[in-house]
């Protein structure tokens, strides 16, 4: 199995050992389920149920792409706090 080895910074350690304790997980298991949530290209269940709930003409990868983009961001915004 692929080992990963990251550097990351104290303050980022810190929150990383908060997340992990509270998720009751290893670190391995943590980490690897992140990534895996984060590569992940599948619709949660029932996601297209919602179709025709909403108005405009974004198509659901459209509004999935601005989604991320604004997740990215706001995880950029919470690494420089």
């Amino acid at each position: 199995m692929p080992q990963i080895a990251i550097y990351i910074d104290d303050k980022l350690s810190k929150k990383l050992n908060k997340a992990i304790k509270v998720s009751g997980k290893s670190r391995s298991k943590w980490v690897a389920d992140l990534i895996e949530a984060k590569l992940q290209d599948e619709w949660p269940e029932d996601f297209f149920e919602l179709a025709g709930s909403w108005e405009g003409e974004e198509t659901p990868e459209e509004i999935m792409a601005t989604i991320r983009k604004g997740l990215d961001q706001a995880e950029r915004r919470e690494d420089l706090s």
